[in-house]
């Protein structure tokens, strides 16, 4: 082919106008991503801060030794390392349900009147 071919063929797609109404992707964050990840998924100081919407000083404050509802979380090298898995675990059971509507419960976690 040649160069005249190909500028050709590619005119029209460079003349387009980019389209105004089109939103740029917005970066999931760990908020939604905690919930959709595996399990075994591993999160630092700052991603688990971003999930659960608190400053890291709290972070840092739910894995001391005096904490009364402990963040469960390992170490590495001197580093905090959370997984998925057991943050959502940790969430469930500290959440407070005050109003839950016909979504909110699992189908697995139904009670079933016999």
């Amino acid at each position: 082919m040649q160069a005249s071919t190909i500028a050709h063929v590619l005119r029209p797609l460079v003349d387009q106008p980019q389209q105004a109404d089109a939103q740029p992707a917005q970066p999931e964050t760990w908020r939604t991503r905690l919930w959709t990840c595996p399990a075994e998924t591993r999160l630092g100081v700052r991603e688990v801060a971003e999930a659960i919407g608190h400053p890291v000083s709290w972070v840092y404050r739910r894995t001391q030794k005096t904490a009364t509802d402990r963040l469960p979380f390992r170490r590495l090298d001197g580093e905090l390392v959370f997984t998925a898995g057991e943050l959502r675990a940790w969430i469930r059971a500290a959440e407070e349900i005050v109003s839950a509507g016909p979504m909110d419960t699992p189908q697995h976690l139904k009670v079933v009147n016999r």
